[in-house]
């Protein structure tokens, strides 16, 4: 079944999340719309309103009050509980914010974000001078707040949320100097664009970022982009569809977020993009069509990045690419909501695909022709999940799907928006 029409996906997780947290070094009152309104940065709000965050919902959207590091008194216990859930960001984020929050904070997550690594985030805080300890290297993380020193710090990994984090404990620096990171390879840039759409004073200079401490200032409103990971699934689908043509408006279009709209260009999906702004974010609209079967290519490890959420669809659509698709260093698969590489394996593979791992790549070798099981199981990894229901559409099949729940982590109103896109 073709899809086809217009659609306007939820808000950028990521630009939400950062909106909110940020707030808590923020001084001054905005007014928020197109906030995401999933699980994940409902985590965000949560943790915030805990800190003593005031954020009022109305018909017109989120108005958020900045805490300007107004931190809150500790409990008896001595210590604030924040509950991430399964939101990785959220904790990430926090660590970097806190750093110079006085008082103890306990981080916590649900089970699955239990089992992902902290520790690469928890060793650049102690190196700015916050106190950090992870349940052996992974949450509940504890983290004292304290005089936080200025850093130079080289990312081991390409991780926006890590760069966030250290960048955001930049900005209670007592000494007065700049915190500086320098990345491996350019990660989404979501955090540094809001510093300084918020008036912090931040350079980039190719892979180095720095920022300098004091207060933000928050604008009187701002606009939520929508999200172009969302959009990536039915944008996907319709690479792989016959007689399918979808368009994401006002979507996110930086060039750290559209790695998967540059491989289905290269796969020989017909591609368009219409920017409409560009401050502080590009935004616009993306339009995939089907242009016939794709061809395989090859995602170089520096593109990674741009595509990291991606990686899934794109696995899918690989299998449908006439010769061999690669997706180069794909390691940071391994600690997602699941070791997601191993998960698009073999789920995939239940499906038909000839798909294995070599090292750190993904390997896919198209066209397939589906075989449907009796069920597939998702293992409650929202991205895995949406990934399998476009399956079954293009297999034009109906089987249960094993943890599909998941999907509100991130986009609520998947179901309902695939069946519109359906009927056209």
């Amino acid at each position: 079944m073709p899809l086809r029409g217009r659609f306007t996906p939820p808000g950028d997780k990521s630009v939400s999340h950062r909106l909110i947290l940020m707030a808590l070094l923020a001084r001054g009152e905005m007014l928020v719309r197109g906030l995401s309104d999933c699980d994940d940065v409902a985590s965000s709000l949560r943790c915030f309103r805990a800190l003593g965050g005031k954020a009022v919902e109305g018909q017109d959207g989120l108005r958020l009050t900045g805490l300007d590091r107004a931190w809150p008194a500790m409990p008896e216990s001595g210590e604030i509980d924040l509950d991430c859930a399964n939101s990785g960001t959220t904790m990430r984020l926090l660590t970097g914010i806190l750093a110079g929050a006085p008082g103890r904070y306990v981080l916590t997550g649900d089970a699955p974000h239990s089992r992902r690594p902290l520790e690469r985030v928890a060793e650049p805080q102690r190196l700015v001078g916050a106190q950090g300890s992870t349940g052996g290297g992974t949450p509940p993380l504890t983290l004292e707040g304290g005089k936080v020193s200025s850093v130079e710090y080289a990312l081991k990994d390409a991780s926006a949320q890590v760069k966030g984090a250290v960048l955001l404990a930049g900005l209670s620096a007592a000494d007065g100097g700049p915190t500086v990171v320098t990345e491996r390879a350019a990660t989404r840039a979501h955090t540094e664009r809001l510093l300084d759409f918020f008036k912090a004073r931040v350079t980039v200079e190719g892979l180095r970022i720095s920022v300098w401490p004091g207060t933000l200032e928050f604008k009187d409103s701002f606009q939520s982009p929508a999200d172009p990971s969302s959009a990536a699934f039915f944008l996907t689908a319709a690479a792989i569809i016959p007689d399918s043509r979808v368009t994401a408006e006002n979507v996110l279009l930086s060039p750290g977020r559209t790695g998967f709209l540059r491989a289905l260009d290269r796969m020989g999906a017909h591609v368009s993009i219409t920017l409409k702004s560009d401050t502080p974010e590009p935004v616009g609209d993306a339009t995939v069509e089907y242009a016939g079967p794709l061809r395989g290519t090859e995602v170089a490890a520096e593109d990674v990045p741009s595509m990291i959420d991606e990686v899934p669809v794109l696995a899918l659509a690989a299998t449908q690419a006439e010769g061999r698709t690669v997706f180069r260093n794909v390691d940071e698969l391994r600690i997602k909501e699941t070791d997601r590489l191993m998960s698009i394996r073999h789920q995939l593979g239940a499906l038909g695909a000839r798909i294995k791992v070599e090292g750190d790549d993904l390997v896919v070798d198209g066209p397939t022709t589906f075989i449907i099981p009796e069920t597939l199981d998702s293992g409650s990894d929202h991205r895995l999940a949406m990934t399998l229901s476009l399956a079954l559409l293009a297999a034009k099949a109906k089987i249960p799907i094993l943890g599909a729940e998941s999907i509100s982590i991130s986009y609520p109103g998947f179901e309902t928006q695939l069946e519109a896109l359906c009927r056209g």
